[in-house]
């Protein structure tokens, strides 16, 4: 039996993702890892989420998933711990910006896995603090929709060799 520590790390965040997804977009027909949704996310799809809410037990998924601590990750989210605590002991989505901000933080891994071409290396850069985000890392900027736009536009001139 493989247990997460026994995984290799490829296969454990793959796993995590899995989870995320089926905390995100819960199927009727049971887990939606096999079915996972295609990334930027509509208007549409995002709305969709947003509006049926998600589940404060992705906290523990997404934090393995992009290899963070939780409390990184509950800054990242613009959570405060109490509050966090309380919400997933009685099971309640997380507040609308949170919940933004997960689906963010998955579009911009998404963004840097096609522009680095590894999930490895994807990661790397996300937690790296980068000169010109003022020495956050592009996944502490992810925190608001401006950072995370600045994040878009440097990983664009990465990608396509523009000018930032």
């Amino acid at each position: 039996m493989n247990t997460p520590s026994s995984l290799p790390a490829t296969a454990q965040r793959t796993k995590s993702l899995g989870a995320v997804w089926n905390i995100i977009e819960p199927s009727p027909d049971g887990p939606a890892a096999a079915r996972l949704p295609g990334l930027p996310f509509t208007n549409e799809q995002a709305l969709r989420i947003l509006k049926r809410g998600i589940s404060s037990k992705v906290i523990d998924p997404l934090s393995d998933y992009l290899s963070v601590g939780k409390g990184e990750l509950v800054n990242i989210l613009d959570l405060d711990r109490t509050t966090l605590l309380r919400r997933a002991s009685k099971d309640q989505p997380l507040p609308t910006h949170s919940a933004e901000n997960v689906l963010r933080v998955l579009e911009l891994k998404d963004a840097a896995i096609d522009t680095f071409e590894t999930e490895s290396m994807a990661l790397d850069w996300m937690r790296r603090p980068h000169p010109m985000l003022d020495g956050e890392s592009p996944l502490e900027s992810a925190a608001t929709s401006f950072g995370s736009r600045r994040v878009r536009e440097i990983l664009l001139a990465i990608q396509y060799g523009g000018v930032v």
